[in-house]
């Protein structure tokens, strides 16, 4: 089974994000949409995973994060950028800030997974939210509605010279999902399996 640990969004949150989608997919007659289920803030990919380890995994984070007793910091959301390259599938998301928990929170994480035998991203932690996933990934360059770099400016421009107006939010908890590819490739489907709450910061 394909997992991974993200921190999941406020309803509040997701229904903005979902206003702002329908407007961006009337702009981008190529993308598709990414639905509510799966508005998240990826924490750390994990990938393939043995299904009969998946609740010790998870058991070992939550007695990591729980050592460390994060709360939920204030997160907001300042742009929108997307993935130019060839390597990865091609998407749309936004820009997210913090005080630095949320990376504390991944640290933490990759720290316990590395003692089951998962290799870590070498990159380094960005907070984002995808909205969008792009049809045709295999255009480098421009045409249509596909985003390319030359098509950059149009998309700051959509964004409002990368300011968004969402407000803040405090995710709600750190969650471990399933991902499952539809059977037709079309793009896959999440499920919760576990979930720890996380108790808001009283940060403003």
């Amino acid at each position: 089974m394909r997992i991974f640990f993200g921190a999941t969004l406020p309803e509040a949150t997701k229904a903005g994000i979902t206003k702002l989608q329908k407007e961006l997919r009337s702009s981008i007659t190529e993308a598709r949409i990414e639905g509510k289920d799966k508005l998240h803030i990826t924490l750390q990919f994990i990938g393939d995973f043995e299904s009969k380890n998946v609740e010790r995994l998870y058991s070992s984070v939550v007695g990591e994060l729980e050592k460390s007793s994060f709360k939920s910091s204030q997160v907001e959301i300042v742009g929108m950028n997307y993935f130019p390259s060839e390597k990865v599938r091609r998407g749309i998301w936004l820009d997210c800030e913090d005080d630095g928990t949320l990376a504390s929170i991944a640290d933490s994480i990759k720290s316990v997974t590395k003692e089951f035998g998962i290799i870590p991203e070498s990159r380094a932690f960005k907070s984002h939210i995808t909205i969008a996933r792009l049809k045709g990934g295999e255009r480098q360059r421009g045409g249509g509605n596909y985003f390319s770099p030359g098509s950059f400016g149009d998309l700051q421009k959509f964004a409002g010279q990368g300011k968004l107006f969402l407000e803040p939010f405090f995710p709600k908890s750190v969650a471990l999902f399933e991902s499952t590819l539809n059977p037709d490739r079309s793009g896959s489907e999440y499920k919760i399996l576990f979930e720890y709450p996380l108790q808001q910061s009283e940060s403003a």
